[in-house]
């Protein structure tokens, strides 16, 4: 069928090019003699975008930028006329190859509308652009609600192993198994989940996630609002941009302390189940291990109680631009146990004035340890 209303049509393509479906992977392609139908008029990938040049139904070849601008050019100019037909874009000089496949994004995209004889009805931006974002929004949010359930699939299907497993207790071999398995207990969680990490590659990698993710609530089986307490080592405020993220995550609802020397860490699910990471042990990274028995769950449990019994919580000025307000924030941060090193990286200084700040520090509350000085001044208020 031809649409230019002439006795020209457009060449048939090859049908090895053809992409074995429509741009949103379903259904059978288009072809450039026929871009759609007022019915049927084809549809985008859901990013607004007809997804790869190479594999645009029907037609191939087209860098993205390409067929982009191609895109673009011929909508304004649609915008431009009274009565627009693809004859009329052939006629400004763009490709007729590059016009049907234009009018085809356009019109999946809800744009115009393409009738017989290459007439084409251009529907009013004001609406046809909301109800384009409005679109596009649905879809983001969909895409981003099914992450969670997509990355469970991706990484259970690759932490198949080999290796025996009894039912209590399972050898997780990798990082992405050991975030698989934290991240499936913990959406079965039903109340509490109690954590303590050391400066593991798991808690390294934890860090380095975007924050956004880490204020997001977490939540339990059937969408429970989980209650969630974490002791960090002290080591992990060495970590660059580690009070962003805490601050994230305490956004998120969870608790935190810290305490000095956290030898391993370890997630535990109520009293149901545990995850238990000694990453920073094992070079291969595949030392840790799913515990799924009651009574090794309950002793780490006790253990978490215990960590967060010792543990100190970390108080916080709003910011250390003055001398006071920067000695707070390094007695809070000594009373976690961290070090010179991190406490100069937290506070902007260098480690030479926290040394002589930390020893004026300890003079003036009498304090014998780093560790006493924050302590003595939680006790006075000072933090």
């Amino acid at each position: 069928m031809s649409t230019t209303g002439s006795s020209r049509t457009t060449p048939e393509p090859d049908p090895a090019d053809r992409h074995p479906g429509t741009p949103d992977g379903h259904g059978s392609p288009g072809s450039p003699d026929d871009p759609g139908s007022p019915d049927d008029p084809g549809s985008a990938d859901g990013l607004g975008r007809p997804g790869s040049g190479t594999q645009f139904a029907g037609w191939t070849g087209y860098p993205d930028d390409e067929l982009e601008a191609a895109v673009t050019r011929v909508y304004l100019a649609v915008l431009q006329h009274p009565q627009p037909s693809r004859s009329l874009l052939v006629a400004h000089g763009i490709r007729e190859d590059l016009v049907d496949a234009s009018l085809h994004i356009l019109a999946g995209r809800g744009l115009l509308r393409l009738r017989q004889g290459g007439h084409l009805e251009v529907l009013p931006p004001d609406i046809a652009l909301p109800a384009l974002a409005a679109n596009l929004e649905r879809q983001a949010r969909a895409t981003r609600s099914a992450a969670h359930e997509l990355a469970q699939v991706f990484f259970q299907a690759r932490a198949q192993t080999s290796q025996p497993e009894t039912g209590a207790l399972r050898v997780l071999q990798s990082l992405d198994e050991l975030a698989a398995a934290t991240a499936d207990i913990i959406s079965s969680a039903s109340e509490r989940v109690r954590s303590f990490r050391s400066l593991s590659p798991r808690t390294r990698e934890l860090f380095a996630a975007p924050l956004h993710s880490h204020s997001a609530p977490s939540t339990g089986a059937a969408g429970v609002l989980l209650e969630m307490v974490t002791t960090y080592d002290s080591s992990v405020l060495g970590i660059d941009g580690a009070l962003q993220v805490l601050e994230a995550r305490e956004r998120g609802g969870e608790r935190f302390r810290f305490a000095a020397g956290i030898p391993f860490s370890a997630v535990i699910v109520d009293e149901s189940a545990a995850v238990v990471d000694t990453t920073q042990y094992d070079d291969s990274r595949s030392a840790s291990v799913l515990v799924r028995s009651r009574p090794m769950v309950r002793a780490l449990a006790a253990l978490a109680d215990l960590f967060w019994d010792l543990g100190s919580p970390l108080s916080r000025t709003s910011s250390a631009r003055t001398a006071e307000s920067r000695d707070q924030t390094i007695l809070a941060l000594l009373a976690t146990g961290a070090p010179d090193a991190t406490i100069a990286r937290q506070t902007g200084v260098s480690q030479r004035t926290v040394e002589r700040r930390v020893r004026a520090l300890m003079d003036q509350l009498g304090a014998g340890t780093r560790f006493q000085a924050g302590v003595q001044a939680a006790r006075r208020g000072l933090i």
